[in-house]
């Protein structure tokens, strides 16, 4: 086992900044391409305007309380998945009810950096 995840988690802080913000406009710009949800709600916003923490805060929060009301309205994930429903690993409903989408893949909800950090072991 080594002392670290992988050489992402050693970077430089100034480079791991630059590379999130380089990263910010094609992320904003997919999520209003590829989800119904993010379309409408991110209509009036240019993403070649997201590059830094401040443009940043300004997008709109979708807070947890609101997934019930978004998920009723076009269900089962309101709009705010990019995979069909059909090639997902499983569908999660959590109390409420609130539904979680897995997708395929090592590590679907990004969580291996911090599992390992918190001392597990991670399966290969």
């Amino acid at each position: 086992m080594t002392a670290f995840y992988d050489d992402l988690e050693i970077r430089d802080p100034e480079i791991r900044e630059q590379a999130l913000m380089s990263a910010l406009t094609s992320h904003v710009a997919d999520a209003k391409v590829k989800t119904a949800y993010y379309a409408e709600t991110l209509a009036a916003i240019d993403p070649a305007a997201i590059t830094d923490r401040a443009a940043l805060a300004h997008l709109p929060i979708l807070r947890k309380s609101d997934l019930m009301t978004i998920q009723k309205r076009q269900p089962p994930f309101g709009g705010l998945t990019t995979v069909a429903n059909g090639q997902l690993q499983h569908i999660f409903v959590s109390p409420g009810p609130i539904y979680d989408p897995e997708a395929v893949g090592g590590d679907p909800w990004r969580f291996a950096r911090a599992i390992f950090a918190a001392g597990f072991a991670l399966a290969t």
